[in-house]
């Protein structure tokens, strides 16, 4: 027999489950809602409308040049915003069926963007040619020079051996290469900047006859050491597929980054005179 004290007891407890309950039920709701607002609002944009980037080829190669320096450090993400691997970033771009568009927000990110259908061809085959060339510089990286022994315009013997223990700044160029000619007080500044560092030897590789090169460097200031190389070493075993490419190779000979624009080599620099 149950009495109406303990049927009050009863009810009571009954009302204090309700109110825990209903505070676990609200609890629950804020934090999903917060979960999904915070998703939400992590959403990986882009810094320009994706259809208008691809409405022609000046277009998307302005805000290509401007914005996607893929030999740079970023996050690569694929279509679905996952991280994936810089290999498979660049694979997939030198498919020629996607762009790659930066995300906005502090760290820089860089995502896949599936191409249109009706996208100008040349856009096309613009992305699969230079992720091929990025690609292609991306896998020399981490290997050993090749092995080299030319002379420089001055009679300077560099090769493997005289390089060891010095961290290489190398530049591969030729003389009628416009961009090659256009950067050369930028990396005169560069050398100057660097000339207490004993340990860094700034090298180029030309494939230009010597006399053509002398005769150059008659009215072009270079302070590079100038080695005249066939066409062959270059685009042979340094893989050389556009003009200029730069090269930083470490105390040990390997080769820590390639690049086109040379400000992008600047940080890989840094890096190997700190250790």
């Amino acid at each position: 027999m149950v009495t109406k004290r303990q049927l009050y007891a009863m009810s009571n407890f009954q009302e204090q489950i309700k109110r825990v309950s209903g505070s676990i039920v609200l609890i629950t709701f804020i934090f999903f809602s917060n979960l999904s607002y915070s998703q939400s609002s992590n959403t990986d944009n882009p810094n320009i409308d994706v259809n208008h980037v691809q409405k022609d080829f000046t277009t998307w190669w302005d805000y290509t040049k401007s914005n996607i320096k893929l030999s740079t450090e970023f996050i690569p993400l694929d279509v679905s915003s996952n991280i994936i691997s810089k290999e498979s970033f660049l694979k997939q771009l030198s498919t020629g069926e996607y762009i790659a568009l930066q995300i906005e927000g502090t760290e820089l990110k860089y995502k896949l963007f599936k191409l249109n259908s009706s996208v100008d061809n040349d856009i096309k085959k613009r992305v699969k040619r230079v992720a091929d060339i990025i690609y292609t510089n991306y896998k020399m990286e981490g290997t050993e020079m090749p092995l080299f022994k030319f002379e420089d315009v001055n009679g300077i013997v560099y090769s493997n051996e005289s390089i060891k223990g010095k961290i290489v700044v190398l530049k591969c160029w030729f003389v009628n290469c416009l961009p090659c000619v256009q950067e050369m007080p930028e990396l005169n500044a560069l050398v100057k900047e660097y000339k207490k560092r004993k340990d860094v030897l700034f090298i180029s590789l030309a494939y230009d006859s010597k006399e053509k090169l002398d005769s150059f460097l008659l009215t072009h200031k270079f302070s590079y050491a100038v080695l005249p190389v066939p066409q062959t070493f270059m685009e042979g075993p340094l893989k050389v597929s556009g003009y200029p490419t730069h090269f930083i190779i470490d105390r040990t000979g390997i080769i820590r980054k390639v690049v086109y624009d040379y400000h992008e080599m600047i940080s890989t620099l840094n890096n190997e005179l700190a250790k």
